[in-house]
């Protein structure tokens, strides 16, 4: 098997989706000492899911929900969760306080994907406290949505295309008009490395909830990179998705491009490509004039 590699984080695309399903997790018997350090009790009526919304997915968060089922408080006062194709680095001192009946869900920064590790399950190392029990306990945690293996897909396609090519976006919107027959244009630039062995094709972009192409939604592509390449522009003609001030108003990720590329080391898949807060504001302002939700500026 190929030596693992670290993918550093990014933002990762997804249908995130922020439902709640839950695995009651099994612990290990009980320590004949009875000890509390040793104790690994079950922890009757404690679940643990794995889950990453929206917001989520753009701060490079994972969400850890802890549910208590039980008929007492619980207290979790520390825990780890591990899984292969993640660093070690995903845990939390702090006291994590359950009423019987509540459900608490715990965010954390995600650290560097594991590259070429085989996927396993999602474990979580706790230390709780209950009444009268306390002890370690480890609980498989239940991953609905594959949360874990997206992040990981996401953060080494990045990783396979860094090594390919830079994807730039532009610090403004080029356009022409004015008003509601105002038209832009992302300028995408990209820019090959030096040298290298793999390659990419970068097959479209899609449209989000804010932004579509100007003949339609998704921009086909259909370009091959590889190292030693000339650096070039992508122009993608921009109009707004839909004419609603809601719209600017909800988002959270309409201004972030997915790309669809395939590497020639075998990964493929979406890579969010996002705008800086300058370029976001020039494509809100763009949105609001051309369907004519405020007037064209004026000399």
């Amino acid at each position: 098997m190929p030596r693992a590699r670290l993918a550093p984080r990014t933002a990762v695309s997804a249908a995130a989706a922020f439902v709640a399903v839950l695995l009651a997790g099994c612990t290990a018997p009980a320590s004949d000492d009875g000890s509390d350090a040793a104790s690994r009790a079950p922890l009757d009526g404690l679940s643990i899911s794995i889950q990453q919304g929206r917001l989520d997915v753009v701060a490079g968060r994972l969400v850890v929900r802890f549910a208590n089922e039980g008929d007492e408080p619980m207290t979790i006062e520390e825990f780890t969760v591990r899984t292969p194709t993640l660093a070690p680095e995903l845990e939390r001192s702090k006291p994590v306080e359950l009423g019987a009946g509540d459900a608490v869900a715990v965010r954390l920064d995600l650290p560097e994907s594991v590259c070429d590790a085989e996927p396993g399950p999602v474990v979580v190392d706790l230390r709780y406290r209950s009444g009268e029990r306390s002890g370690d306990a480890e609980l498989d945690a239940a991953d609905p949505f594959d949360t874990v293996a997206r992040v990981n897909t996401a953060d080494c396609l990045a990783e396979s295309v860094a090594e390919v090519a830079d994807i730039v976006m532009p610090e403004h919107v080029r356009s022409t008009g004015a008003g509601v027959d105002r038209r832009a244009f992302i300028d995408v630039g990209i820019a090959p490395a030096a040298s290298g062995d793999e390659s990419m094709r970068i097959e479209r972009v899609f449209g989000t909830t804010l932004l579509n192409a100007e003949e339609g939604i998704d921009w086909t592509l259909g370009f091959d990179v590889a190292p030693g390449d000339a650096p070039f522009t992508i122009s993608l003609p921009v109009r707004p998705a839909r004419c609603d001030a809601h719209a600017i108003a909800d988002d959270k990720r309409g201004t972030i491009l997915p790309f669809e590329i395939e590497t020639s080391d075998g990964r493929s898949g979406r890579l969010d490509v996002p705008a800086d807060p300058g370029l976001k504001a020039e494509l809100y302002a763009y949105y609001g004039e051309r369907c004519g939700l405020e007037s064209p500026p004026t000399g």
